[in-house]
């Protein structure tokens, strides 16, 4: 029998897992189990996959950011088809003193994507995961940074064409659920 999830990244197949083999040890049925796999959904704005017009597919995980779910959600973005890759990464907030180097380190897994387009949003630590991804390698003319989310969204809407693969994350108080909105609006979400 075959299980399968909308879900998409390792985070989510692990956490599946792990329930399968809790489901199994309490003998659930396995059809039960995958039945029950199929309807899952992630929750707004954490993982969720918008199919826009024109083969335009977002993956809208603006809700919230820390480094290791951003270097994730780059993963899952690399690994996926798509005409061209772009990632809207907003700041993430409440690092600390570490903040520019934990952001840095998120521009360098995003240049290792090999992202054809990457938008950085928000203040300082922002710029730093933009300036980190051009010194490890992507091409800066396809690197920006955007002060606000709603100059982001005005990037990404003029920036998107047919086909593209685009991450959305960020921390909430960035507001890059906005980008998401704005690209819903251009390409009929």
């Amino acid at each position: 029998m075959q299980v399968a999830t909308s879900l998409v990244g390792r985070g989510n197949l692990s956490n599946l897992l792990a329930a399968i083999g809790v489901a199994t040890e309490f003998d659930v049925p396995l059809e039960d189990i995958a039945a029950a796999s199929a309807r899952l959904r992630p929750a707004s704005h954490r993982g969720e996959i918008v199919r826009l017009h024109g083969g335009v597919t977002v993956i809208d995980d603006s809700y919230n950011a820390n480094p290791t779910a951003t270097k994730a959600a780059l993963d899952v973005l690399a690994s996926s088809p798509a005409a061209r890759r772009i990632a809207v990464i907003g700041e993430m907030l409440e690092l600390g003193d570490q903040s520019a180097e934990l952001h840095a380190m998120v521009g360098r897994a995003a240049a290792r994507a090999g992202l054809d387009l990457l938008l950085t949003v928000g203040g300082r630590p922002a710029g730093a995961l933009a300036d980190a991804a051009v010194a490890a390698g992507m091409n800066a003319s396809h690197v920006r940074h955007l002060a606000t989310s709603e100059d982001a969204a005005d990037a990404a809407a003029s920036s998107v064409g047919a086909g593209d693969l685009v991450l959305v994350k960020g921390s909430r108080g960035i507001r890059t659920d906005r980008v998401v909105d704005r690209l819903k609006t251009a390409w009929g979400g």
